[in-house]
């Protein structure tokens, strides 16, 4: 197998690097390419190759469709596709993709909007850019008092709305990363999972908003709801967040570039990271089932 893996300029965080040198390791040719997260275009792809790793975080649609163009062209995978990352990354496409098992979402253009789904609910609204990560750029919204904090927020997304939902207080007691993955057969299979606990005080799990991870079992409900998110998001790789809100799971957010592999392998003494590249590899030989 040629292996063509994309990333972003360094550093690169652990579990790229974790993942590259395991999908590296089962290739006999890896050839790394360098991608800025707003290039609009891939660059030539090498000779020969048989799959293509994406891990470059870009979210530009023009990026992905080309990808996805440049990868039917050729006839080999791309790992995650293009389309279906830039869905998972966009919150907005919660409401339509999985409107049964997420909090109450809105997607709101305006600060009078926010207002009123505040002054509706009576309660506490999360304001998120639907192309957030690590935490960054979510506020709580308590009402007038945050309107220049959600101002600036909206200010940012010019194209479209920033997402709006309920504020789960039961998420407060920390939420669980799911990795779901194609299996041997083409199914979807949990690969990694851990737990995340805010900070002290804190509300948000993130590890880089100071949350902490920590070791944990993944319930039945928690593994179905899981790999019942992975089939709609049809992604290769997927990490799932979800907590509880009144006993009940919810799905917090999907992530195409997700990360997690090395810690579950470290507290487990497993080899989910082998597993992943055992997946590109069937990818590259045999396609999507």
């Amino acid at each position: 197998m040629k292996l063509w893996i994309l990333i972003n300029p360094p550093p690169v965080s652990e579990d790229t690097a974790y993942l590259v040198g395991r999908a590296s390791s089962r290739a006999a040719e890896a050839v790394i390419s360098v991608i800025a997260p707003a290039d609009e275009t891939p660059p030539a792809p090498p000779d020969g190759i048989d799959a293509i790793l994406n891990r470059s975080f870009n979210t530009r649609p023009n990026f992905l469709h080309r990808l996805d163009a440049l990868a039917a062209k050729l006839g080999i995978p791309s790992i995650n596709p293009g389309a279906a990352s830039l869905r998972a990354c966009d919150k907005r496409t919660y409401i339509g993709d999985f409107p049964a098992v997420i909090p109450g979402t809105w997607e709101l253009h305006t600060l009078e909007d926010i207002l009123r789904l505040q002054r509706e609910l009576g309660d506490e609204v999360v304001l998120k850019d639907p192309y957030g990560k690590h935490g960054k750029d979510i506020i709580r919204f308590r009402g007038e008092a945050d309107s220049a904090e959600a101002s600036t927020l909206i200010a940012k997304i010019p194209e479209g709305g920033v997402v709006a939902q309920v504020f789960c207080r039961g998420f407060l007691a920390g939420d669980k990363r799911i990795i779901v993955q194609r299996g041997k057969g083409g199914d979807f299979e949990a690969a990694a999972w851990f737990g995340r606990v805010p900070a002290p005080g804190g509300w948000k799990s993130n590890v880089s908003a100071g949350g902490r991870i920590v070791v944990c079992d993944l319930e039945d409900d928690e593994r179905a709801l899981a790999l019942a998110v992975a089939e709609v998001a049809a992604l290769d790789y997927v990490g799932i967040d979800m907590a509880r809100e009144n006993g009940r799971c919810l799905l917090i957010e999907t992530n195409a570039y997700t990360g997690g592999h090395i810690n579950f392998d470290v507290d487990h003494r497993a080899k989910s990271g082998d597993d992943f590249a055992l997946m590109i590899q069937r990818l590259a030989a045999e396609g999507r089932r």
